[in-house]
């Protein structure tokens, strides 16, 4: 069983003008349907992501954030850039795109094409329910977990040859394994595997507290560097700086305190570390395109199953 050549697996249906979405199908795969979904998105704007029942999803979001809500738990689903998240249908929920560009590939097949893999998230379940994390929706960021497997998507879309789809069922397999197995990640701050023990030390310690006061002085004592080499070293090492690597824990942290829990923005700003409520409100705009009152905003309108 596939699904047809005109029957797009996600239903996204967004306040704006649908001429803008470009939608492509990659042609060639029995089991599987291969999407790529882009769009520029003027302001930010709300909208619902539904997928049909027997039908599951697997998609790659690189660019543009999304947040959903389910109406049976209220919980929010956060799909920041640079992730990757997976739907097991009948599911709709309430949503909002972000500002920007959207780019998404979807990797989408009905649960009778994959029976191991479908009986294996049933076998899930219960576990689940009895941990009160039963969910049909899953997300996690693609860095670190997620690097080789995307590479591993990309060649074979590129490679077009017979074993392109086994490669894409080794990615399907493997993603949805890895995200439906713990809780969701809203990561915004990532980091290289393989960091020498001090800066690992250091970025753990700034994750486990990012409101604290992280002075330069503070953060290169702590990794046994002068606050000059330090700056150079972490940046080389993480890709960005140190203060920016707080900026993003910061906001992590603040994002979580907005959705789950009805703490004043203001409030959130000062307990997440930003001091103000216009520091955390561009660190959100920057990070994700939204603002922080737009994490509250989402209307529960939709019917969802199990999410």
């Amino acid at each position: 069983m596939r699904l047809t050549p005109n029957e797009s697996a996600l239903d996204l249906s967004f306040d704006c003008d649908p001429s803008g979405v470009k939608r492509t199908e990659f042609p060639g795969l029995s089991y599987l349907k291969l999407e790529a979904f882009s769009v520029s998105v003027p302001k930010s704007t709300g909208g619902s992501i539904g997928v049909a029942s027997g039908v599951n999803v697997l998609g790659v979001n690189m660019d543009g954030a999304i947040i959903a809500r389910s109406t049976s738990s209220s919980r929010v689903i956060i799909v920041p850039p640079r992730s990757m998240f997976f739907i097991k249908g009948f599911v709709r929920l309430s949503a909002l795109a972000a500002k920007g560009e959207h780019r998404l590939q979807t990797l989408s097949w009905h649960s009778a094409s994959l029976p191991s893999l479908d009986q294996w998230l049933q076998t899930l379940a219960p576990g689940r329910n009895t941990k009160g994390m039963s969910r049909n929706v899953g997300c996690k960021p693609i860095d670190p977990d997620f690097v080789e497997t995307i590479k591993r998507f990309e060649e074979a879309k590129l490679e077009r040859t017979e074993i392109t789809e086994p490669l894409l069922l080794s990615v399907v397999y493997e993603s949805v394994g890895r995200i439906m197995v713990g809780s969701d990640e809203m990561q915004l701050s990532p980091l290289p595997r393989g960091l020498p023990e001090p800066i690992t030390k250091l970025t753990e310690a700034v994750r486990k507290k990012p409101n604290g006061n992280w002075s330069l002085k503070e953060a290169s004592d702590m990794a046994s560097y002068s606050p000059f080499h330090f700056s150079r070293v972490f940046k080389q090492m993480v890709g960005y700086g140190f203060h920016e690597y707080v900026d993003r824990c910061r906001t992590e942290l603040a994002v979580n305190m907005l959705v789950t829990s009805d703490i004043a923005v203001d409030n959130v700003a000062t307990n997440s570390g930003f001091g103000t409520t216009q520091g955390l409100r561009e660190s959100v705009r920057d990070y994700l395109g939204l603002v922080p009152s737009e994490f509250r905003s989402l209307p529960e309108v939709y019917e969802t199953s199990g999410v």
